[in-house]
């Protein structure tokens, strides 16, 4: 069956996407890879987790629930703080190859957008 492309990336047999894009991000989710400007990523599996449902819906606002329910699961019963823990962990992974990707929403949440997004009127920066 061939593939079809789309602005998110590469699809399989069942439609799932394969390959997401934001920018110069692209996670490949059927080699469980992460490059940033050409550049591997070494990521632990929920930053991959967490960067992949982020990837899945770029230009959202994502709630602390949402990120919670999706990358924990719904029986997590730990600190809901490891949100922030985990978006600090990918900011300083991915941001030290390119401009912000993952922007904070303030009593909201976060959205990730790449730089382009800001170029073309897309979401503002915080303040």
């Amino acid at each position: 069956m061939a593939e079809a492309h789309d602005e998110y990336g590469e699809y399989g047999e069942a439609g799932e996407p394969r390959t997401l894009r934001c920018g110069d991000v692209v996670l490949d989710e059927s080699r469980w890879t992460v490059h940033r400007a050409g550049t591997p990523v070494d990521l632990s599996p929920t930053e991959f987790r967490l960067l992949a449902f982020l990837l899945r819906h770029q230009g959202s606002v994502l709630t602390r629930t949402q990120l919670l329910q999706d990358v924990w699961g719904l029986g997590y019963t730990g600190q809901s703080q490891i949100v922030e823990t985990y978006v600090s962990y990918l900011r300083r992974k991915l941001d030290r190859l390119g401009p912000p990707l993952i922007h904070t929403r303030r009593g909201l949440g976060y959205m990730l957008h790449g730089p382009e997004a800001q170029r073309a009127g897309g979401p503002a920066a915080d303040g």
